[in-house]
């Protein structure tokens, strides 16, 4: 902005210059009679006291607008600041909650199964087609999902502690990879999914032996839980994607190498090969005990082959 040299007002347009003395001017004193021009120091400009003090009153509210816009932007920037926390913390409260709610139900579960069955109860927690039918122990579709059986009578329940820490362990890395990558309501519909693909296939095992155990009002001994169904269906999740890629996954403590496809069948055959040696070795309920939870990798393979749940 240009102020006029004599009379200190603001130019809005371009300023007329006056040839004799180069002074700036506006419309009303643009002619050198009217701003008493002298003639003789040409290009100096003449700085009037109204001029000067136009000047200053204009450099101060200069930097008084400069003050205000500094403050606005300092508080912009905070605001924005403050804003971007808040939504850095409230994900790392709300990150995970999913898998760790899973488990927290796992355990919880668990415990009152411990209970039930030292109770002569156990129909009323764990699943039991017997129970179904004569009982009408409906909720144990949900109930047995979430149960890791064990016995705190067993000699070697402290090696199965630590055995139910590693799986959890995994459980938890396993569910978290999910979670991030397709968020809370996938991964548990997962998990619910693959744990009813396991109920399906006990069904069918249970009437396939109902030639040998009959299903009446007083047996309650095909009870079992079915928590290694959904936790099948997560770990192998992560591993269909990369069935023909090299795989570092740790046993126990010892780190093995293999491709997706090798860790897969190695899962399978594991709880395969454990279902027929006592079951046709000992008793056909062992197949209940071993074999149902391998619904949960079908499961898995379902959710991911048609992209249910996406």
């Amino acid at each position: 902005m240009t102020f006029c040299e004599h009379c200190g007002e603001k130019i809005p347009f371009l300023p007329f210059k006056c040839k004799y003395c180069g002074g700036a001017y506006c419309k009303e004193h643009r002619l050198p009679e009217n701003h008493e021009c002298s003639f003789e120091s040409k290009h100096i400009p003449i700085i009037t006291s109204a001029l000067k003090e136009s000047k200053l009153n204009h450099s101060d509210s200069n930097k008084g607008t400069i003050n205000v816009s500094k403050y606005i932007r300092r508080q912009e920037k905070q605001e924005k600041k403050s804003i971007k926390q808040m939504r850095r913390y409230s994900s790392k409260r709300s990150q995970y909650q999913g898998i760790k709610v899973m488990l927290l139900l796992i355990i919880s579960f668990s415990t009152v199964a411990i209970i039930f069955r030292s109770l002569g109860m156990e129909e009323y927690v764990f699943l039991s087609l017997n129970a179904i039918i004569f009982k009408f122990t409906y909720h144990t579709f949900i109930t047995s999902l979430f149960i890791y059986s064990i016995n705190p009578f067993d000699y070697f329940f402290f090696f199965s502690m630590i055995l139910i820490f590693i799986i959890f362990y995994f459980a938890y890395l396993m569910g978290k990879m999910i979670e991030s990558a397709f968020g809370t309501k996938f991964l548990v519909k997962l998990f619910l999914f693959s744990g009813f693909v396991s109920i399906i296939f006990y069904i069918i095992l249970r009437l396939g032996i109902a030639f040998y155990y009959p299903l009446d009002s007083l047996s309650n001994f095909d009870s079992v839980g079915l928590v290694w169904g959904g936790l099948f269906g997560l770990f192998t999740f992560t591993i269909f994607p990369a069935m023909n890629q090299r795989l570092t996954a740790r046993v126990v403590i010892i780190p093995i190498r293999m491709s997706g496809k090798s860790f897969l069948l190695m899962i399978i055959l594991f709880r395969l090969i454990l279902g027929l040696i006592y079951g046709l070795s000992g008793s056909f309920l062992y197949f209940l005990y071993y074999l149902p939870e391998l619904g949960g990798v079908l499961g898995s393979y379902l959710v991911y082959k048609y992209r249910m749940f996406m």
